[in-house]
């Protein structure tokens, strides 16, 4: 089992798409409907007993002092293989520097070369991604460049450049993720929604590339393809920053609330093994129901 935990909704970025409608780092919101250090710990000790292989996410989960010392712990009772740390990279010091080195995989977004304009990330967006993710490889720790595919990301040209800055910076792995009309993005239809055609046009297109950097595709584009099975609620959750478990991390509305049907219970309160028996029997993820169909049907 794989979960992927926003410990908090704060980001140090305001990106117009996000799927967590991630707050300002600034703004006086950003303590709403979160949980405290010691559930996090608690939740912490149960997805330890129950085995499940932790991404720690957000917003930024290295922004806050008590979710630093929450993966802090996990690094000291779970091997490196059962963490990821999927970060911004924003204030990056030798400290948080210190903790990555002890997890398994780093994983930043970066959706264009520096140089390219985005409107739909803030300024300054990947030429801190590319900097962060340079320093992870001059210090030997495991990362990522995560691209989400959208129509300013998806062209061929941007494909090539950014991935050639990738190799040349050494960054061992690419992973590329479909963009879902959820969270903030759920008003941008007419602007970011891709054609499933599209979709596996720009597939394609990446598979004739070849260099240092390996690329990976997230498990809803290798189920477009038709080469994976969508594994919500069976061999993966998502868990929010208020502790509500989610069958999909990426079923959120726009106020990044599960989508109906989609929430399985809430920690640390709940039972973890009754979560996931609803998830499988009552729900019938992994068996009938298709997450990533239904989150496609909201771009239709």
């Amino acid at each position: 089992m794989y979960a992927i935990w926003n410990l908090t909704n704060v980001c140090p970025w305001s990106c117009s798409f996000c799927c967590m409608s991630a707050v300002s780092a600034k703004s006086k919101k950003s303590n709403i409907n979160v949980l405290t250090f010691e559930e996090k710990m608690q939740i912490l000790h149960i997805l330890v007993d129950n085995g499940v292989k932790i991404d720690f996410s957000g917003g930024d989960p290295l922004y806050y002092p008590d979710d630093f010392s929450v993966i802090e712990s996990a690094t000291k009772i779970l091997p490196p293989e059962m963490i990821d740390v999927s970060m911004t990279g924003v204030d990056f010091n030798s400290s948080k520097l210190a903790l990555v080195k002890k997890v398994g995989k780093v994983e930043i977004s970066i959706d264009n070369p520096p140089s390219t304009i985005n409107e739909y990330r803030p300024k300054g967006f990947n030429s801190s991604a590319i900097s962060v993710l340079d320093k992870l490889v001059r210090a030997g720790i495991f990362c990522s460049g995560v691209i989400t595919l959208y129509p300013v990301t998806a062209t061929k040209n941007n494909l090539l450049a950014l991935y050639s800055l990738l190799c040349e910076t050494k960054v061992p792995k690419w992973n590329i993720l479909r963009y879902y009309l959820v969270g903030k993005g759920a008003s941008l239809e007419n602007e970011l929604y891709m054609r499933d055609d599209d979709l596996l046009s720009a597939m394609d297109f990446l598979d004739s590339l070849s260099g240092f950097t390996e690329i990976a595709f997230q498990h809803s584009l290798r189920v477009l393809r038709g080469e994976y099975k969508c594994h919500a609620g069976n061999k993966a959750i998502g868990i929010l920053p208020n502790g509500v478990v989610v069958a999909c991390g990426w079923a959120l509305d726009s106020n990044s609330r599960p989508l109906p049907g989609f929430e399985l219970g809430k920690l640390p309160e709940d039972n973890f093994t009754a979560i996931l028996k609803r998830a499988q029997g009552e729900l019938g993820f992994g068996k009938r129901t298709n997450c990533c169909r239904i989150l496609k049907s909201l771009g239709k």
